[in-house]
């Protein structure tokens, strides 16, 4: 039978998860530092993640673990001055996430694989203010001290029309980086009961 609330064990795995999964995407990010590489940021971050959360899928057993270590990567995020829009993404696509993991029965690897990459199209909603208010968010880029040229490099590499493309090169990343994760941890999965 399934338990219906959460053990400490769950909430001690969902809250380390996050903050592994938090640092990678921060590591991974920093290749934003060179302002051409921003549209792959998403990508290459849940490329890098993406073999996290397939260990952590196999100590998944119930409905809101996914949502909560969103919730803790959203709030270190806004933490460290994204916008609150992290919030609504990461809760949206954490949703999502948990029911498709839910429709595997929280023990399909094909299921916790698209589960993350539902997950990680939260990702992209840090990058919604360069599309909806350009003007105002590259000052503020500026303000921050990375200068013009930055941020015009940045802003030329990331038009009107990228958002999905970016999204969808995001989410591959999520793919590919959980199939990366399959083949690591192969003994993980059946040691769990995860086919």
């Amino acid at each position: 039978m399934k338990q219906a609330s959460f053990s400490v064990k769950d909430l001690v795995n969902a809250g380390l998860f996050s903050l592994l999964i938090v640092i990678v995407s921060f590591v991974s990010g920093m290749i934003g530092f060179l302002p051409i590489t921003m549209p792959i940021v998403p990508f290459f971050g849940a490329l890098m993640s993406g073999p996290l959360f397939m260990l952590y899928s196999t100590k998944i057993r119930r409905f809101g673990m996914v949502l909560v270590m969103g919730l803790v990567s959203a709030l270190v995020f806004v933490a460290t001055g994204h916008t609150i829009l992290i919030v609504l993404g990461t809760v949206l696509a954490a949703l999502l996430g948990e029911y498709i993991l839910k429709r595997g029965d929280y023990r399909s690897i094909k299921h916790a694989r698209w589960a993350y990459v539902a997950y990680s199209l939260s990702s992209c909603a840090n990058l919604l203010p360069i599309y909806l208010t350009r003007d105002a968010y590259m000052q503020k880029v500026i303000d921050q001290g990375y200068g013009k040229e930055f941020a015009e490099q940045m802003f030329s590499v990331l038009p009107d029309w990228s958002f999905f493309p970016v999204l969808l090169l995001g989410a591959l990343g999520a793919y590919l980086g959980c199939t990366i994760g399959i083949k690591m941890l192969k003994k993980h999965f059946s040691q769990s009961g995860m086919a």
